[in-house]
């Protein structure tokens, strides 16, 4: 018997049992579909976490202020009672050996303005280290530079969104912006970095962000609570590629518990290690979505292998009949080991498409981004062929073995 005529016969029992067959496809339609939006989701994650790590920058740590509630506040106050402050920085720079860059970060509540619009953003005052730190790219012209800090000038950085709600036609670089009733000169333009989503770690969105000088922040929008205080709301510190991070972080901790006299007023964030916990996470929920698209295959497959053992029941004759006209064994044994895999590869079809549609559902509902790895594709439908393969043989192997004058004389 040709491959062809045996196709086509498969292809004929299944039409004529739809709902059976459709019955019998859902196993392997369910389980091919759990492994395809299980690979979308973790090379999803793994994308979403390398774009986080790219955003918060590699090597680094974060040192963020804490507000101390309560009694402990009142404690806190009177021992360590400005916070993180610029000498921190200082101290960080003299003590701790394996930093190279340091970043302060000071957050404004002043509004700005473009001709006479308020702007949705956020005012950080900074020094020139930061794109280095944490990988900003400048678009446009410049960022702040160490003279811009010394002479408190009334220069800013934009992000993209900022450009272009405030210049949306125009060159932004030598363009005014009003922050608390003084003038600002745009002195640079951030390249786009869409961080606005959930990451480890908030961070806000970078595009919507007005950079200016750390020390223009203090003397010209009035932040500066006490004289002798200049105080941060974080620091960024970069690591040098060789240190130990853990290590390194846990001397920063010593060190600013041993001058803010043991009040944890700061909190240590270490993007790299964060993320890291957080693929371990997201590996073990693959591991399980794996193993329920494996037991969904595996009752996929008992159910092919049943639906076939009943095919050979009710078709016994019609086996008697084609061994009489001269098909041997093999053909017996092609013919339903190829509708097997017809069966198991429709499913898979099915299923690839059911796993498309639950990753684009994924994609729509948390706003996260799906990726569909060939691979995927490539296994799943090795699988579900394998599948059909295996659990089918057994039912054909039983159907080619029926003796001739027993089948014929079946009813």
């Amino acid at each position: 018997m040709h491959l062809a005529e045996s196709i086509r016969i498969g292809v004929t029992e299944i039409r004529m049992h739809k709902m059976r067959s459709f019955l019998t496809m859902l196993g392997v339609i369910f389980g091919i579909a759990a492994v395809i939006a299980t690979s979308a989701i973790g090379a999803g994650a793994a994308e979403e976490l390398n774009r986080q790590l790219a955003a918060l920058g590699t090597n680094t740590i974060r040192i963020r202020a804490l507000e101390i509630e309560g009694a402990e506040r009142i404690a806190a106050q009177k021992l360590s009672p400005y916070g993180l402050t610029r000498d921190d920085v200082q101290a960080l720079r003299e003590v701790v050996p394996d930093i190279v860059g340091v970043a302060p970060l000071k957050m404004s509540d002043a509004k700005a303005f473009a001709d006479g619009r308020t702007l949705p953003v956020e005012i950080y005052g900074t020094s020139a280290d930061l794109p280095r730190l944490v990988g900003y790219r400048v678009a446009m012209a410049r960022f702040l530079t160490e003279w811009d800090q010394i002479a408190r000038n009334q220069v800013c950085v934009i992000g993209e969104d900022v450009r272009r709600t405030a210049f949306p036609l125009e060159d932004p670089i030598g363009g005014e912006l009003r922050i608390a009733g003084q003038s600002y000169t745009v002195v640079g333009v951030l390249a786009p970095r869409r961080t606005g989503g959930e990451t480890v770690i908030k961070v806000g969105n970078v595009d919507r962000n007005i950079y200016i000088p750390l020390d223009t922040l203090y003397q010209r929008l009035g932040t500066q609570e006490d004289p002798r205080a200049d105080k941060l709301d974080e620091i960024i510190l970069k690591v040098a590629a060789s240190a130990d991070l853990r290590e390194t972080s846990n001397l920063v901790e010593r060190l600013l518990l041993r001058r803010h006299k043991d009040i944890r007023d700061f909190e240590i964030l270490v993007p790299e290690e964060l993320i890291r916990q957080q693929q371990e996470t997201s590996s073990i929920l693959g591991n399980v979505l794996v193993f329920v698209a494996a037991i969904s295959l595996l009752v996929g497959g008992i159910g092919i292998m049943n639906i076939m053992l009943a095919s050979v029941t009710q078709r016994t004759r019609e086996i008697g009949v084609r061994r009489a006209l001269g098909a041997t064994r093999n053909d017996i044994l092609g013919q339903f080991v190829i509708e097997s895999l017809i069966i198991s590869l429709l499913g898979g079809i099915l299923g690839l498409g059911t796993g498309y549609g639950l990753a684009y559902s994924i994609k729509l509902y948390a706003n996260w981004e799906m990726i569909v790895p060939i691979k995927a594709v490539i296994i799943a439908t090795a699988v579900s062929g394998g599948v059909g393969l295996v659990f089918g043989l057994y039912p054909s192997m039983k159907a080619a073995r029926l003796d001739p004058i027993e089948a014929l004389r079946s009813e």
